[in-house]
């Protein structure tokens, strides 16, 4: 692509800010994960993030593009959970003008946004086997054609990828192919879950606290004792973007300078939530304990909780819009008297 054709980046495609030394990392698995991932920013590899959702992998892959030399290039991020399949070639590589009945001007794909840059693809673990073939060969050979084209583009990206799907259970059963998982896999990193990094849970609070004051116009100045056990104690199955969402929550609600444990919606009681050894039920009274039917109470638990308000079940589970959409419909969960609110 030549420069008179360089789209504008704005701030949605460019990573601003992010570095290593602007995370919060005082656990030794956190120090550890941006150490590895500092060492692979410097070296132009594909790095595979792996992580429970909400554990962060999104601000790391930011933080290793503004640490390597492609930095002065785009930062292109691409939800693969969110893209259908019927949308995906034309989002990934773009489309020319007329190639649909709608498209009445050039559309340029993610791929050719992120040259010279670097191409995050978040959640590709659940990207189709289909679309996961579209992938590789503009991945391999840094090549591809826009929907609707007959001229081959290259674009020179560099691939970040991230799934909190563990990718070996998918590769045996054949939900993910082989070839694509061994050309991202060059160097891989686990991005450990909050609830083994409860020491950073202070210095997280802090920092959200200061970010609900500036965009809120609230006056939070820190949290009570009993408000910061209560926050220590919790399990976090959405990791730091439910605490986030929490303090966020409690920022707005709370009715004095500090947060009060009252003030916390929290998806679980604290000591129902707490890392502990399994305790083994009674055959009797044990139900269903798939975990896809503890999914689904956790998930049924937490629209109620909101009074089915999608956004804000969505952030207190730590997943996608689309996500949530997805297991309702899959796991059959209705609200009572009425659609769910989308706000």
């Amino acid at each position: 692509m030549s420069s008179t054709e360089q789209p504008t980046i704005t701030s949605a495609y460019r990573a601003v800010g992010i570095t290593f030394g602007s995370l919060v990392c005082k656990a030794p698995a956190m120090m550890e994960t941006l150490r590895l991932a500092a060492s692979a920013a410097m070296r132009d590899v594909a790095v595979l993030l792996l992580g429970e959702t909400g554990t962060g992998k999104n601000l790391i892959a930011q933080a290793i593009h503004n640490a390597s030399p492609r930095a002065k290039g785009p930062f292109v991020s691409v939800n693969c959970s969110a893209i259908p399949d019927t949308l995906l070639e034309a989002e990934l590589f773009g489309a020319e003008k007329g190639a649909f009945t709608s498209s009445d001007r050039l559309r340029r794909g993610k791929f050719e946004l992120a040259d010279k840059g670097t191409l995050f693809l978040d959640e590709i673990g659940d990207m189709s086997p289909i679309a996961q073939a579209k992938i590789l060969r503009a991945f391999e050979y840094k090549e591809f054609e826009r929907v609707g084209g007959e001229t081959t583009m290259h674009a020179d990206v560099r691939i970040v990828a991230a799934t909190n799907k563990p990718l070996e259970e998918l590769l045996n059963g054949g939900g993910f192919r082989t070839d694509l998982f061994y050309r991202l896999n060059e160097f891989t990193i686990n991005v450990p879950p909050l609830r083994v990094r409860r020491e950073e849970i202070p210095l997280l609070v802090e920092r959200f606290i200061a970010e609900n004051n500036e965009r809120f116009s609230t006056r939070i100045k820190g949290v009570e004792a009993d408000a910061l056990t209560k926050l220590q104690s919790h399990g976090w199955p959405g990791n730091v973007r439910e605490l986030r969402a929490v303090i966020k929550r409690a920022s707005v609600s709370s009715t004095g300078e500090n947060i009060r444990a009252r003030d916390l919606l929290l998806t679980l009681a604290p000591e129902t939530n707490k890392i502990a050894p399994p305790a083994v039920a009674s055959p009797s009274v044990a139900g269903d304990m798939s975990l896809a039917s503890l999914e689904r109470s956790h998930i049924d638990s937490v629209l109620k909780q909101t009074g089915w308000n999608k956004k804000e079940s969505s952030n207190l589970l730590g997943i996608s819009r689309p996500t949530l959409d997805r297991k309702i419909q899959e796991y059959g969960l209705t609200r009572p008297g009425g659609a769910a609110s989308e706000d």
